[in-house]
Order: C-alpha cells, then sequence, then structure tokens
C-alpha cells in the first residue's frame, strides 16, 4: 500500500493525539465523516495504528500506544472546533504550581484557560491564582472557561470569539 501525505499526516496526529472518526474528519477530509471512516478503516486494516471503542464516550477512537483518555478527546474537540483563532494550544500546561487542562493563546493575543471538570471540580482557589499568574507574567487577563458534562453533551465547544 502506497501511504498518500494525508495519509502520514494522519498517522503523525494519531500517534501524538488519537482521534475520533468525526475528529479525523474535520481536519483531513474536510468534514467528511463516511471518507474519513473508510480511510482509517483501510490504514487500520494495514496496522498502522489501531481502533477500538472508547468506554465513555462509545464512539471508536484510533490511536498509537494506549487509548486516549476522555479529557484529550475533549481537548482535541475544542481545538478542531477552534483552530482558525488558535496560535498556541497546550493540554496540560503547568502555570505556577498549577496544571490547567488547556491553555490557548490566539491570534488577537487573548488568553484562554480551560478546565474540563468532568471527574473533578475546579476550586476558585485554582481559578484566582491562575489569573494572578497569567496578570503577573504576561501582563493580560486571562478568560477562564470551565466546562462541565452537560455543556460537553450539548456540543458547546466554539468557545473563542
Amino acid at each position: 500500500m502506497i501511504l498518500q501525505d494525508r495519509d502520514i499526516k494522519i498517522i503523525n496526529y494519531l500517534e501524538q493525539n488519537g482521534a475520533t472518526i468525526q475528529q479525523i474528519g474535520d481536519l483531513y477530509f474536510n468534514g467528511s465523516y463516511a471518507a474519513a471512516k473508510h480511510r482509517l478503516r483501510i490504514l487500520e486494516k494495514e496496522r498502522y495504528f489501531k481502533g477500538a471503542k472508547h468506554p465513555i464516550i462509545n464512539r471508536k477512537v484510533y490511536f498509537k500506544g494506549k487509548i486516549p483518555s476522555y479529557h484529550k478527546i475533549i481537548a482535541q474537540d475544542i481545538y478542531i472546533k477552534n483552530k482558525d483563532v488558535i496560535q498556541e494550544f497546550k493540554r496540560e500546561a503547568k502555570l505556577d504550581k498549577h496544571i490547567v487542562d488547556i491553555f490557548i493563546l490566539t491570534k488577537y493575543l487573548n488568553i484562554y484557560i480551560i478546565e474540563i471538570d468532568i471527574f473533578n471540580k475546579t476550586t476558585n482557589k485554582k481559578i484566582d491564582a491562575v489569573k494572578r499568574y497569567i496578570k503577573m507574567k504576561l501582563g493580560k487577563e486571562a478568560k477562564i472557561i470551565v466546562l462541565n458534562k452537560k455543556d460537553i453533551e450539548n456540543d458547546v465547544l466554539k468557545l473563542i470569539e
């Protein structure tokens, strides 16, 4: 089987992140679920990566190594839905003594901190400490967004203006 440039990009992406069929469709197939599903099936059959049903989201995910976490899949959804305005995107970013789920710097130099509250609750103390740290280090106010399970189920992931 001869790999296309897009196949190599998909394999590299799955090595780093893992993804659902829809995520690959949005990134590499102009939103086409059917085209992504077909190509992923062929590449999986050729053993370039693995595919398995994710236990929490109940959808098939593709990956190299171990199955991606729920947080990682949600973070990738946020990235994909906002990729046009994102300049820098970092998962599990360490800010001072705190680790935030997602740090985003937009092309307009706005800073977003996103916390995904599914299995644990983000404390106000952490939010305040992160805001102070960013204000002190970068001299800018960060917009902090805390997503809960209902936000994710309602697909409220296009967060950045």
